[in-house]
This record gives C-alpha cells, structure tokens and sequence, in this order.
C-alpha cells in the first residue's frame, strides 16, 4: 500500500492513517522514474528515429543527438533511482512516514 487513508469525522476532525509501506513506496517511485525516462526518451527519440540511427540512415549529427539524449536521460534516470535507494528507513513506526515523504517527493526536476 502506499497512500494514506483520511478520514473526517462528525465534528468535522480529520484523521489520517499512514498505511504506507516503505519497501512499496520505494518499488513504486523507481517504477514511476522509470517509465517517465521511458516516455521522455521517446517523445524526444521516436522508435522509428533510433531504428534509423541505429540502421545508419541518419546524419552524424542526428544520430549524436539522439544517443547523446537517451543516454542522458538514462544517466538522469540512474541518479534518481540511486537517490531513492539512498534513503533509509530505520525500522521505527515514527521514522516510517518521514521516509515514505522523501521518497515520494523525489521527481525530475
């Protein structure tokens, strides 16, 4: 699970319940990073532009350019997921929430 649970009660109180778990949150975020990379690779690099590159029917200059953006996307990429997986989490109930917050606000910038 890895959302919080709000509830309101009759007197207008709102509770919120952390049902997160850190482990999902952090499978998630890398997920999430990784199909966004996967997306701005080919809005940027078309399939049928890298197939050409690849296939050398592009000009030099396009070909750089499109090996030079998927690889700087992936190196972005790498670096986040590295960043998620730095962040720890010390087993406490009362330390679990704070994590769960860094992983998840971690994004492209």
């Amino acid at each position: 699970m890895i959302n919080k649970e709000q509830i309101i009660l009759n007197d207008g109180t709102l509770i919120v319940i952390d049902n997160r778990i850190f482990s999902e949150v952090v499978s998630a975020k890398i997920e999430n990073l990784k199909t966004f990379a996967q997306e701005k690779i080919l809005n940027l690099c078309p399939e049928f532009k890298q197939r050409n590159a690849a296939m050398g029917l592009l000009s030099p200059e396009e070909t750089t350019y499109i090996t030079s953006t998927i690889q700087s996307i992936r190196d972005k990429c790498n670096q986040l997921e590295q960043r998620v997986l730095d962040v720890t989490w010390d087993g406490t109930e009362e330390n679990r929430s704070a994590a769960c917050d860094i992983v998840q606000t971690m994004d492209w910038d």
